[in-house]
Protein backbone atom coordinates (compact mmCIF):
# COMPACT_ATOMS: atom_id res chain seq x y z
CA UNK A 1 0.00 0.00 0.00
CA UNK A 2 3.05 2.77 1.52
CA UNK A 3 4.94 1.55 -2.23
CA UNK A 4 1.74 2.23 -4.53
CA UNK A 5 1.18 5.82 -2.91
CA UNK A 6 5.30 6.84 -3.06
CA UNK A 7 4.93 5.43 -6.71
CA UNK A 8 1.70 7.47 -7.27
CA UNK A 9 3.16 10.53 -6.24
CA UNK A 10 6.79 10.16 -7.45
CA UNK A 11 4.35 9.63 -11.06
CA UNK A 12 2.78 13.21 -10.29
CA UNK A 13 5.95 14.94 -9.30
CA UNK A 14 7.73 13.41 -12.37
CA UNK A 15 4.86 14.50 -14.73
CA UNK A 16 4.91 18.36 -13.23
CA UNK A 17 8.33 18.03 -13.91
CA UNK A 18 8.40 17.77 -17.30
CA UNK A 19 5.55 20.18 -17.78
CA UNK A 20 7.16 23.11 -16.25
CA UNK A 21 10.87 22.01 -17.93
CA UNK A 22 10.30 24.63 -20.72
CA UNK A 23 9.24 27.43 -19.16
CA UNK A 24 10.62 27.44 -15.23
CA UNK A 25 14.66 25.92 -14.43
CA UNK A 26 14.15 26.40 -11.20
CA UNK A 27 10.47 25.52 -10.06
CA UNK A 28 11.27 21.81 -12.67
CA UNK A 29 14.19 21.64 -10.49
CA UNK A 30 12.57 21.61 -7.15
CA UNK A 31 9.48 19.19 -8.49
CA UNK A 32 12.69 16.77 -9.60
CA UNK A 33 14.52 16.55 -6.81
CA UNK A 34 11.56 15.22 -4.61
CA UNK A 35 10.57 12.80 -7.79
CA UNK A 36 14.38 11.91 -6.89
CA UNK A 37 13.61 11.56 -3.01
CA UNK A 38 10.54 9.00 -3.56
CA UNK A 39 12.42 7.32 -6.50
CA UNK A 40 15.16 6.33 -3.45
CA UNK A 41 12.16 4.33 -1.35
CA UNK A 42 11.17 2.50 -4.70
CA UNK A 43 14.29 1.57 -6.69
CA UNK A 44 13.69 -1.90 -8.11
CA UNK A 45 17.26 -3.40 -6.94
CA UNK A 46 20.78 -2.26 -7.69
CA UNK A 47 21.50 -4.01 -10.81
CA UNK A 48 18.42 -2.44 -12.34
CA UNK A 49 19.37 0.83 -11.39
CA UNK A 50 22.42 0.60 -12.59
CA UNK A 51 21.72 -0.72 -15.51
CA UNK A 52 19.39 2.60 -16.29
CA UNK A 53 21.81 5.22 -14.88
CA UNK A 54 25.21 3.93 -15.38
CA UNK A 55 25.82 6.49 -18.43
CA UNK A 56 24.17 9.50 -17.15
CA UNK A 57 26.21 9.17 -13.90
CA UNK A 58 29.48 8.90 -15.74
CA UNK A 59 28.75 11.83 -17.56
CA UNK A 60 28.11 13.73 -13.60
CA UNK A 61 31.21 12.02 -12.65
CA UNK A 62 33.37 13.71 -15.75
CA UNK A 63 32.78 16.83 -13.85
CA UNK A 64 33.45 15.76 -10.69
CA UNK A 65 36.51 13.89 -11.14
CA UNK A 66 37.39 16.21 -13.72
CA UNK A 67 37.41 18.84 -11.71
CA UNK A 68 40.05 16.73 -9.54
CA UNK A 69 42.69 16.03 -12.30
CA UNK A 70 42.40 20.11 -13.48
CA UNK A 71 42.28 21.39 -9.76
CA UNK A 72 38.93 23.60 -11.23
CA UNK A 73 35.91 23.30 -8.89
CA UNK A 74 32.45 25.38 -9.63
CA UNK A 75 30.19 23.98 -7.44
CA UNK A 76 27.36 26.22 -9.08
CA UNK A 77 28.52 23.96 -12.24
CA UNK A 78 28.38 20.78 -10.82
CA UNK A 79 24.41 22.20 -9.37
CA UNK A 80 23.42 22.97 -12.82
CA UNK A 81 24.34 19.26 -14.02
CA UNK A 82 22.57 17.67 -11.04
CA UNK A 83 19.88 16.67 -14.04
CA UNK A 84 22.42 13.25 -14.76
CA UNK A 85 22.16 12.43 -11.44
CA UNK A 86 19.22 13.10 -10.45
CA UNK A 87 16.74 11.86 -13.69
CA UNK A 88 17.53 8.31 -13.94
CA UNK A 89 16.68 7.75 -9.69
CA UNK A 90 13.36 10.44 -10.29
CA UNK A 91 12.07 8.70 -13.96
CA UNK A 92 13.04 4.96 -13.11
CA UNK A 93 9.54 2.76 -13.64
CA UNK A 94 7.73 6.18 -14.37
CA UNK A 95 7.82 5.60 -18.59
CA UNK A 96 4.11 5.77 -18.61
CA UNK A 97 3.46 8.94 -17.16
CA UNK A 98 6.48 10.48 -18.88
CA UNK A 99 5.12 9.42 -22.10
CA UNK A 100 2.13 11.14 -21.35
CA UNK A 101 3.36 14.35 -19.95
CA UNK A 102 5.26 15.48 -22.96
CA UNK A 103 2.64 15.66 -25.58
CA UNK A 104 0.81 17.80 -22.35
CA UNK A 105 3.87 19.81 -22.38
CA UNK A 106 4.47 20.28 -25.92
CA UNK A 107 1.21 21.43 -26.64
CA UNK A 108 1.65 24.40 -23.79
CA UNK A 109 4.92 25.19 -25.39
CA UNK A 110 3.37 25.17 -29.55
CA UNK A 111 0.57 26.99 -28.24
CA UNK A 112 2.34 29.34 -26.29
CA UNK A 113 4.82 30.34 -28.55
CA UNK A 114 2.18 30.57 -31.38
CA UNK A 115 -0.08 32.95 -29.43
CA UNK A 116 3.10 35.22 -28.29
CA UNK A 117 4.37 35.34 -31.85
CA UNK A 118 0.89 36.15 -32.88
CA UNK A 119 0.18 39.18 -30.71
CA UNK A 120 3.64 40.51 -31.54
CA UNK A 121 3.17 40.60 -34.99
CA UNK A 122 -0.17 42.00 -34.56
CA UNK A 123 1.60 44.82 -32.35
CA UNK A 124 4.37 45.59 -34.93
CA UNK A 125 3.50 44.29 -38.60
CA UNK A 126 7.55 42.53 -38.84
CA UNK A 127 7.36 39.29 -39.74
CA UNK A 128 10.26 38.45 -38.47
CA UNK A 129 8.93 37.95 -34.81
CA UNK A 130 6.91 34.64 -36.06
CA UNK A 131 10.59 33.28 -36.81
CA UNK A 132 13.70 31.33 -35.44
CA UNK A 133 14.96 33.09 -32.18
CA UNK A 134 11.87 36.14 -31.96
CA UNK A 135 10.00 33.31 -32.22
CA UNK A 136 11.53 30.96 -29.12
CA UNK A 137 12.92 34.18 -27.41
CA UNK A 138 10.33 33.63 -24.60
CA UNK A 139 11.02 30.11 -23.55
CA UNK A 140 14.50 28.85 -24.14
CA UNK A 141 16.77 28.54 -27.23
CA UNK A 142 15.00 26.86 -30.16
CA UNK A 143 17.50 23.59 -30.38
CA UNK A 144 16.39 22.58 -26.60
CA UNK A 145 12.81 23.00 -27.38
CA UNK A 146 12.78 21.07 -30.78
CA UNK A 147 14.23 18.09 -28.71
CA UNK A 148 11.72 18.50 -26.24
CA UNK A 149 9.06 18.75 -29.15
CA UNK A 150 10.59 15.47 -31.01
CA UNK A 151 10.34 13.39 -27.41
CA UNK A 152 6.79 14.31 -27.47
CA UNK A 153 6.05 13.15 -30.76
CA UNK A 154 7.76 9.95 -30.06
CA UNK A 155 5.38 9.80 -27.02
CA UNK A 156 2.29 10.47 -28.21
CA UNK A 157 2.87 7.54 -30.84
CA UNK A 158 2.69 5.07 -28.07
CA UNK A 159 -0.64 6.41 -26.66
CA UNK A 160 -4.09 4.76 -27.28
CA UNK A 161 -5.42 8.22 -29.49
CA UNK A 162 -7.27 8.51 -32.46
CA UNK A 163 -5.64 8.93 -35.77
CA UNK A 164 -6.78 12.12 -36.21
CA UNK A 165 -5.61 13.52 -32.63
CA UNK A 166 -2.19 11.98 -33.59
CA UNK A 167 -1.74 13.69 -36.93
CA UNK A 168 -3.00 17.06 -35.32
CA UNK A 169 -0.70 16.93 -32.94
CA UNK A 170 2.12 16.07 -35.01
CA UNK A 171 1.07 18.65 -37.76
CA UNK A 172 1.13 21.53 -35.00
CA UNK A 173 4.57 20.86 -33.14
CA UNK A 174 6.38 20.56 -36.92
CA UNK A 175 4.77 23.44 -37.80
CA UNK A 176 6.09 25.14 -34.51
CA UNK A 177 9.50 23.22 -35.16
CA UNK A 178 9.18 24.99 -38.43
CA UNK A 179 8.92 28.19 -37.32
CA UNK A 180 11.98 27.86 -35.10
CA UNK A 181 14.01 27.57 -37.93
CA UNK A 182 16.93 25.67 -36.75
CA UNK A 183 19.43 23.83 -39.71
CA UNK A 184 21.12 21.37 -37.66
CA UNK A 185 17.37 20.74 -35.42
CA UNK A 186 15.92 19.94 -39.10
CA UNK A 187 18.87 18.31 -40.63
CA UNK A 188 18.83 15.73 -37.45
CA UNK A 189 14.95 15.24 -37.87
CA UNK A 190 15.43 14.32 -41.65
CA UNK A 191 17.78 11.84 -40.71
CA UNK A 192 16.41 9.66 -37.69
CA UNK A 193 13.24 9.82 -39.24
CA UNK A 194 14.77 8.00 -42.23
CA UNK A 195 16.19 5.64 -40.18
CA UNK A 196 13.43 5.14 -37.36
CA UNK A 197 10.61 4.96 -40.50
CA UNK A 198 11.11 4.80 -43.53
CA UNK A 199 9.87 1.33 -44.00
CA UNK A 200 6.94 1.75 -42.29
CA UNK A 201 6.11 4.90 -44.20
CA UNK A 202 7.24 3.70 -47.26
CA UNK A 203 4.95 0.59 -46.47
CA UNK A 204 2.01 2.46 -45.34
CA UNK A 205 1.95 4.57 -48.46
CA UNK A 206 2.31 1.43 -50.78
CA UNK A 207 -1.04 0.42 -49.04
CA UNK A 208 -2.14 3.82 -48.64
CA UNK A 209 -5.26 5.78 -50.93
CA UNK A 210 -3.71 8.61 -53.48
CA UNK A 211 -5.16 11.10 -51.58
CA UNK A 212 -3.56 9.76 -48.71
CA UNK A 213 -0.26 10.16 -50.42
CA UNK A 214 -1.50 13.43 -51.69
CA UNK A 215 -1.93 14.42 -47.64
CA UNK A 216 1.06 12.98 -46.74
CA UNK A 217 3.71 14.84 -49.24
CA UNK A 218 1.38 17.90 -48.74
CA UNK A 219 2.72 17.79 -45.13
CA UNK A 220 6.16 17.84 -46.26
CA UNK A 221 5.97 20.42 -48.40
CA UNK A 222 4.19 22.90 -45.72
CA UNK A 223 6.81 21.99 -42.89
CA UNK A 224 9.27 22.68 -45.68
CA UNK A 225 8.10 25.94 -46.92
CA UNK A 226 7.87 26.62 -43.09
CA UNK A 227 11.44 26.63 -42.91
CA UNK A 228 12.59 28.11 -45.50
CA UNK A 229 10.46 30.91 -44.53
CA UNK A 230 11.96 31.42 -40.95
CA UNK A 231 15.40 31.55 -42.82
CA UNK A 232 14.67 34.65 -45.26
CA UNK A 233 12.99 36.36 -42.20
CA UNK A 234 15.46 35.70 -39.65
CA UNK A 235 18.54 38.07 -40.23
CA UNK A 236 21.70 36.89 -40.36
CA UNK A 237 20.82 33.76 -40.41
CA UNK A 238 19.71 32.74 -43.90
CA UNK A 239 21.47 29.93 -45.24
CA UNK A 240 23.36 31.70 -47.58
CA UNK A 241 25.32 32.88 -44.80
CA UNK A 242 27.32 29.39 -44.89
CA UNK A 243 28.73 30.36 -48.15
CA UNK A 244 30.22 33.41 -46.57
CA UNK A 245 34.08 33.76 -46.26
CA UNK A 246 35.00 33.62 -43.14
CA UNK A 247 36.58 36.13 -40.72
CA UNK A 248 36.41 36.47 -37.21
CA UNK A 249 36.23 40.19 -37.08
CA UNK A 250 32.73 39.78 -39.32
CA UNK A 251 31.58 36.73 -38.29
CA UNK A 252 27.80 36.86 -37.63
CA UNK A 253 25.83 33.84 -38.82
CA UNK A 254 24.82 30.67 -37.43
CA UNK A 255 27.50 29.18 -39.88
CA UNK A 256 31.05 31.10 -39.46
CA UNK A 257 30.83 31.99 -35.60
CA UNK A 258 30.37 28.31 -35.07
CA UNK A 259 33.87 27.68 -37.55
CA UNK A 260 35.77 30.84 -35.51
CA UNK A 261 34.52 29.33 -32.05
CA UNK A 262 35.64 25.69 -32.48
CA UNK A 263 39.20 27.12 -34.07
CA UNK A 264 38.94 28.96 -30.55
CA UNK A 265 38.41 26.24 -29.01
CA UNK A 266 41.02 23.65 -30.34
CA UNK A 267 43.36 26.73 -29.41
CA UNK A 268 42.57 26.52 -25.78
CA UNK A 269 42.73 22.31 -26.04
CA UNK A 270 46.07 22.67 -27.56
CA UNK A 271 47.71 24.64 -24.82
CA UNK A 272 46.06 21.69 -22.36
CA UNK A 273 46.48 18.48 -23.75
CA UNK A 274 45.67 15.84 -21.60
CA UNK A 275 43.95 17.51 -18.92
CA UNK A 276 42.10 19.98 -19.84
CA UNK A 277 41.65 24.07 -19.40
CA UNK A 278 39.20 22.89 -16.27
CA UNK A 279 35.44 24.71 -15.70
CA UNK A 280 36.45 27.93 -14.18
CA UNK A 281 39.25 28.67 -16.29
CA UNK A 282 37.62 27.56 -20.07
CA UNK A 283 35.67 30.05 -20.62
CA UNK A 284 37.91 32.87 -19.69
CA UNK A 285 40.90 31.40 -21.59
CA UNK A 286 38.49 31.41 -24.82
CA UNK A 287 37.41 34.95 -24.32
CA UNK A 288 41.17 35.74 -24.31
CA UNK A 289 41.65 33.73 -27.68
CA UNK A 290 38.46 35.41 -29.06
CA UNK A 291 40.40 38.89 -28.15
CA UNK A 292 43.68 37.58 -30.12
CA UNK A 293 41.68 36.79 -33.70
CA UNK A 294 39.70 40.43 -32.57
CA UNK A 295 36.73 37.95 -32.78
CA UNK A 296 34.02 40.84 -31.73
CA UNK A 297 30.66 38.87 -32.08
CA UNK A 298 31.92 36.48 -29.42
CA UNK A 299 33.28 38.79 -27.28
CA UNK A 300 30.57 41.13 -27.16
CA UNK A 301 28.30 37.99 -25.98
CA UNK A 302 30.63 35.91 -24.02
CA UNK A 303 29.72 32.76 -26.28
CA UNK A 304 30.97 29.45 -25.31
CA UNK A 305 32.14 26.74 -27.69
CA UNK A 306 29.12 26.19 -29.66
CA UNK A 307 30.38 21.70 -29.42
CA UNK A 308 30.05 19.53 -27.46
CA UNK A 309 32.62 17.54 -28.37
CA UNK A 310 35.20 20.30 -28.38
CA UNK A 311 33.95 21.51 -24.77
CA UNK A 312 34.91 18.64 -23.49
CA UNK A 313 37.86 18.54 -24.83
CA UNK A 314 39.13 21.96 -24.35
CA UNK A 315 37.72 21.58 -20.25
CA UNK A 316 39.07 18.37 -19.96
CA UNK A 317 41.44 17.29 -22.23
CA UNK A 318 42.18 13.61 -23.56
CA UNK A 319 41.66 12.22 -20.15
CA UNK A 320 38.04 13.38 -20.26
CA UNK A 321 37.89 11.93 -24.13
CA UNK A 322 39.01 8.60 -22.35
CA UNK A 323 36.33 8.91 -19.87
CA UNK A 324 33.18 9.04 -22.12
CA UNK A 325 34.83 5.90 -24.03
CA UNK A 326 34.58 4.36 -21.15
CA UNK A 327 31.09 5.61 -19.89
CA UNK A 328 30.16 4.31 -23.58
CA UNK A 329 31.70 0.81 -23.63
CA UNK A 330 30.11 0.63 -19.63
CA UNK A 331 26.43 1.68 -21.02
CA UNK A 332 26.72 -1.04 -24.30
CA UNK A 333 28.12 -3.64 -22.48
CA UNK A 334 25.40 -3.26 -19.40
CA UNK A 335 22.68 -2.34 -22.10
CA UNK A 336 22.93 -3.55 -25.25
CA UNK A 337 24.83 -7.08 -25.85
CA UNK A 338 21.72 -9.13 -25.76
CA UNK A 339 19.28 -6.43 -26.41
CA UNK A 340 16.36 -6.32 -29.50
CA UNK A 341 16.58 -5.12 -32.52
CA UNK A 342 14.01 -2.27 -31.93
CA UNK A 343 16.43 -1.25 -28.95
CA UNK A 344 19.38 -1.10 -30.13
CA UNK A 345 17.59 0.34 -33.11
CA UNK A 346 16.47 3.10 -31.01
CA UNK A 347 19.83 3.89 -29.33
CA UNK A 348 21.69 4.32 -32.85
CA UNK A 349 18.72 7.25 -33.45
CA UNK A 350 19.65 8.62 -30.03
CA UNK A 351 22.98 8.82 -30.95
CA UNK A 352 22.79 10.26 -34.42
CA UNK A 353 20.08 12.70 -33.49
CA UNK A 354 22.25 14.25 -30.70
CA UNK A 355 25.68 13.63 -32.41
CA UNK A 356 24.45 16.54 -34.88
CA UNK A 357 23.14 19.25 -32.33
CA UNK A 358 26.49 18.77 -30.59
CA UNK A 359 27.48 19.55 -33.29
CA UNK A 360 26.64 23.19 -33.34
CA UNK A 361 25.60 23.44 -29.24
CA UNK A 362 27.57 22.76 -25.92
CA UNK A 363 24.46 21.20 -25.48
CA UNK A 364 24.99 19.51 -22.11
CA UNK A 365 26.14 23.17 -20.62
CA UNK A 366 22.61 23.56 -19.59
CA UNK A 367 20.41 21.95 -16.76
CA UNK A 368 17.44 21.54 -20.31
CA UNK A 369 20.02 20.35 -22.56
CA UNK A 370 20.64 17.90 -19.96
CA UNK A 371 17.48 17.03 -18.86
CA UNK A 372 16.18 16.19 -22.57
CA UNK A 373 19.69 14.26 -23.03
CA UNK A 374 18.87 11.86 -20.56
CA UNK A 375 14.56 11.48 -21.22
CA UNK A 376 16.23 10.62 -24.63
CA UNK A 377 18.10 8.11 -23.05
CA UNK A 378 15.37 6.90 -21.03
CA UNK A 379 13.49 6.32 -24.33
CA UNK A 380 16.40 3.91 -25.55
CA UNK A 381 15.79 1.88 -22.70
CA UNK A 382 12.12 1.08 -22.95
CA UNK A 383 12.14 -2.07 -24.73
CA UNK A 384 9.10 -1.77 -26.53
CA UNK A 385 7.69 -1.42 -30.33
CA UNK A 386 4.33 -0.34 -29.91
CA UNK A 387 6.05 2.59 -31.46
CA UNK A 388 5.79 1.49 -35.05
CA UNK A 389 2.92 -1.00 -34.13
Amino acid sequence: MIMRLITKYQSLLVSIWILLLPFWDFGSGVFLGFAFLLGCLSIPSKRILWNYASLPWMFFGLAFFGGVWTLSFDMSYLYRLLPFALIPVATIGQWKSIRIALPLGAMSICSFLIITAGISFLGNGNWSVIFYRDFTQPLHQHIYLITYLCLAILSVFELNLKLFVKNTFILVCFIAIGLMGSKVGFLAIACVSLIIGFTHVRKRLSHSTKKSRIKYFAFIVLISLIFTLSQLFSSGRELGNVFKPISPHWATGSFDTRVIQNKAAIEVWSNHLWRGAGVVNVQNELIDEYQNINYRFGLKRGLNVHNQGLQYLSTYGLFGLIWIIVSCLIAYRTNFREASEWKVKKAFVWVVFFGFLFLTESYLERSLGISTWVLGWVWVLQDSEEMIS
